[in-house]
């Protein structure tokens, strides 16, 4: 008898919860996205980054998909200190941020795919001097954040985002 209760009340949280957490199939769709106009825009404003315009979309895609579903683990799991960590772009991750500054310039573009492949608005929030940390929680935070990115996006995406020059 409990444990029918229990199952009801599992199946009736997976169906109002399910559909908020971010996994590999919406990434997958959201990778699927292509701007032709934004991809050209990127081309023309950085012609000397290294990452061509698709590259720095598929990897902006990520990110953007990284930090929500990093939004939403911190919100069903507030005590797992793992996810104790800001979802920051990084000065490795310069070309990234430039693809980020060009799809804002496309408002309505952008508005349109965080809300249809991320299911809310995902603001650019820049770092401010206010915002500094010690050397010894920067480091924790990064190595908490690489771990994250590495379990979600694996080896490679670690790699293209932090390489060493």
């Amino acid at each position: 008898m409990l444990l029918g209760r229990w199952r009801k009340l599992i199946i009736k949280i997976r169906n109002v919860v399910a559909p908020l957490i971010l996994n590999a199939n919406d990434l997958a769709k959201a990778l699927s996205y292509s701007n032709p106009a934004l991809l050209e825009r990127y081309r023309r404003d950085y012609p000397n980054n290294q990452l061509s315009a698709e590259e720095a979309l598929r990897e902006l895609i990520k990110y953007l998909w990284l930090c929500e579903k990093h939004r939403q683990d911190c919100a069903a799991f507030p005590d797992n200190t793992a996810l104790h960590f800001p979802c920051s772009m990084y000065p490795e991750m310069a070309e990234i941020d430039d693809m980020w500054h060009t799809f804002l310039l496309f408002t309505k573009a952008y508005q349109d795919f965080c809300h249809t492949y991320l299911g809310r608005f995902v603001h650019h929030l820049p770092k401010t001097p206010s915002d500094h940390i010690t050397p010894e929680v920067f480091e924790l935070e990064l190595t908490r954040y690489l771990f994250y990115v590495y379990d979600c996006l694996g080896e490679e995406t670690v790699k293209k985002w932090f390489k060493e020059e």
